[in-house]
């Protein structure tokens, strides 16, 4: 997912209690009620009361690099049948005598004929979206975002063949396999973020809803993602060669929950088999109607991140933000605010 995470700004109102060379807060007294915006609502009491606010209203395009581990529950397969010419046990007499069992009245489905014992699995994935958001409150963000994830999982499998009689047999040939699941697809999401400060630190409260349809699944993943975070802002000198004004640079550490529901469901035939698997998938979904199944879920479901925000103008920033832990992440993203 992700959607999986693709939040992480970092912006706060600061009081007038700061160092002398801190923007001053904005002066309520001279200003008109048309110049002041609408949004956020409560925000002429916060700049009576001495808080610099951003602008209310911001895009930006984000950039999410993931990868973690996973354990994978179990990968099944249905649809399948046999007629007894389709799964060459090449000299294994026990593999031989397994499918003489299975095949003693004739065709039969191999729903539950195979076992897949899964070993090692890594996900990778990576997410672009465009974000757009509003302060509704000085203390108070809330978002929309829409966007495109691909990736895909490698999973160390061994298969087996159960008997009649409930003996597993491992196929010959067949075991230390890269069963590799590619996916990718359209992710929607939306969130809120609570922010709050004294002085110069900070913290951030962010949650966000996520949904990703993907071409060769059916139904949807759903994520929740949770990410507190606390910082510090620092001012930085303005450097006149390169024409830039003094700005703001914030720095944080935090971490991020994500609940993830991984069930993925499809056609047998759109996956990419290895290549040992290959012969005996098509010998039993000569018909193709198989469907695949696979249960798994997240290793840990916490990773730590670490970040920094650069405001180049009250218009402009740019983010960025490591994890690390279980899950290891890479964001980053460029904003427009007006």
């Amino acid at each position: 997912m992700r959607g999986r995470g693709t939040n992480g700004a970092a912006r706060t109102g600061v009081r007038s209690e700061e160092p002398a060379d801190l923007p001053a807060p904005v002066d309520t007294e001279t200003e008109t009620a048309e110049s002041a915006p609408i949004l956020p609502f409560l925000g002429d009491e916060a700049r009576k009361r001495g808080y610099v606010l951003p602008l209310p209203f911001g895009v930006s395009i984000n950039y999410m690099d993931m990868r973690q581990n996973i354990n994978v529950d179990s990968i099944s397969f249905t649809g399948l049948s046999l007629d007894g010419r389709n799964i060459d046990c090449g000299k294994d007499p026990v593999c031989k005598h397994a499918v003489k069992n299975i095949l003693a009245k004739g065709p039969v489905s191999l729903d539950n004929a195979f076992q897949i014992g899964v070993g090692h699995t890594r996900e990778s994935s990576k997410t672009e979206t465009l974000k757009l958001d509003a302060w509704l409150l000085p203390f108070m963000n809330v978002y929309g975002l829409v966007g495109h994830t691909e990736g895909h999982s490698i999973s160390q499998i061994a298969v087996a063949l159960k008997g009649p009689n409930g003996k597993v047999v491992p196929m010959p040939g067949m075991q230390d396999l890269d069963f590799r699941l590619d996916f990718k697809g359209t992710t929607y999401g939306m969130g809120p973020t609570l922010v709050g400060g004294v002085g110069n630190w900070f913290t951030v409260l962010d949650a966000n809803y996520t949904q990703t349809r993907f071409d060769i699944l059916d139904g949807s993943i759903d994520a929740f993602t949770f990410s507190p975070r606390v910082g510090y802002r620092f001012i930085t000198p303005s450097v006149d060669a390169l024409h830039l004004p003094a700005g703001k640079l914030n720095l944080w550490v935090g971490s991020m929950y994500q609940d993830v529901q991984q069930e993925f469901k499809g056609d047998l035939a759109d996956l990419h088999m290895p290549p040992e698997l290959q012969p005996l998938i098509a010998a039993v979904n000569k018909d193709g109607e198989g469907k695949f199944d696979v249960k798994q879920k997240l290793t840990s479901p916490w990773n730590m991140l670490i970040g920094a925000q650069y405001e180049v103008t009250k218009n402009f920033n740019v983010l960025t933000e490591f994890g690390f832990n279980d899950r290891n992440s890479f964001f980053v993203s460029g904003e427009y605010r007006f």
